[in-house]
């Protein structure tokens, strides 16, 4: 495909983009074409289709109708619909970025169609796998009380539809730059491999706004655990017993961590001239392991003090890039410094109550 006929985010898209992929963003807009336009676009719909999905008082009905339209993206009549039913959840209340997505979803509709086949069917499988997660999200958590998944493997497996698919999604494209510019790709890391870096991501999300989504209503935290520490999902709108879930969220970090050190193979995958490639990959890792850091010493059930990491952290992070981008050892290095120092947050933190 000649550079001018590749489809191309811009414009008011692309300020919709970085409205609503916060520090994704910065690792979008490194990104080689046509990986940058790939990935952002895979990323718009599905952040359409989440924000259906967590908007307030919209119907459950409603919410899977628009999933089962995600799937048929390529049928002319299920676009059509999914775009009128998508435009309806605008009037919802819902943050103004996810609304301009929403109201514009149409000129993203109109940047996909011009997608080559191969990128529209790793589109399509992205879709599929979020668009399950996110039904399982749908069914579970009707609204009103906090209602929790039933067992680990729930969570699990919502983990590797929603950020798993993403995982493997972001690792075909990487696949695909390297075979393209020449370079060798027999190593480059399974598709499990890459689902299981993508849960992690996703889990750390989890972690980060347990305080907010059980105010609407969803505990991803699975009965199974909770009733270990005799506790139910309602029990958790008290930032109070905090303690009492401590040693479940320490499990899950340790989860996390688990399936981060995939990283390693990920990154020294990814040959050193594709430095926008390996900057990308390593970012998001470390804002991750960034987030768990914050999320060791806060009060997860507290919703006036969500964990987040500052501004002069992330940018902090992308000066301090280069060597990693030409050393795999370097990385490693700097990967393992970083989750040993974690886990000794993890090991001492005070969840007793209050943000430490």
């Amino acid at each position: 495909m000649e550079k001018s006929d590749r489809p191309n985010i811009s414009g008011e898209i692309k300020v919709i983009l970085k409205k609503v992929s916060r520090t994704l963003y910065l690792s979008l807009n490194i990104l080689p074409e046509p990986v940058r336009t790939s990935m952002s676009m895979g990323y718009l719909l599905c952040r359409a289709l989440d924000t259906v999905v967590s908007a307030p008082r919209g119907q459950q009905g409603e919410k899977l109708k628009v999933l089962a339209l995600a799937r048929e993206l390529d049928n002319t009549e299920s676009a059509a619909a999914l775009l009128a039913d998508i435009r309806g959840f605008a009037a919802l209340p819902i943050e103004q970025g996810e609304r301009e997505l929403l109201l514009k979803f149409g000129k993203v509709l109109s940047v996909y169609s011009s997608f080559p086949p191969g990128n529209k069917q790793l589109i399509a499988e992205l879709l599929r796998g979020v668009a399950a997660g996110m039904e399982t999200e749908v069914r579970t958590f009707p609204g009103g009380e906090p209602a929790a998944f039933r067992t680990v493997r729930d969570l699990e497996s919502y983990c590797a539809n929603i950020g798993g698919s993403q995982g493997v999604f972001w690792a075909s494209l990487y696949r695909e730059a390297i075979r393209s510019s020449g370079g060798a790709y027999s190593h480059f890391p399974s598709a499990r491999d890459a689902e299981m870096l993508g849960s992690a991501l996703q889990m750390t999300n989890i972690l980060k706004d347990l305080a907010a989504d059980l105010r609407l209503g969803r505990c991803y935290i699975p009965q199974e655990d909770l009733a270990a520490r005799n506790l139910k999902p309602s029990d958790l709108l008290l930032a109070s017993n905090m303690g009492r879930l401590r040693d479940i969220t320490v499990k899950w970090m340790y989860w996390v961590l688990d399936r981060l050190d995939q990283c390693e193979a990920f990154v020294s995958a990814i040959p050193k001239t594709e430095m926008s490639l390996r900057a990308a990959a390593i970012w998001p890792v470390y804002w991750a392991m960034d987030t768990l850091e914050q999320v060791a010493h806060s009060n997860l059930l507290d919703p006036e003090n969500i964990p987040r990491v500052k501004r002069n952290r992330i940018y902090s992070t992308i000066a301090a890039t280069p060597p990693l981008l030409l050393s795999n050892t370097a990385f490693s290095r700097g990967y393992r410094f970083r989750r040993e120092t974690l886990i000794g947050s993890i090991t001492g933190g005070n969840y007793e109550g209050r943000a430490i």
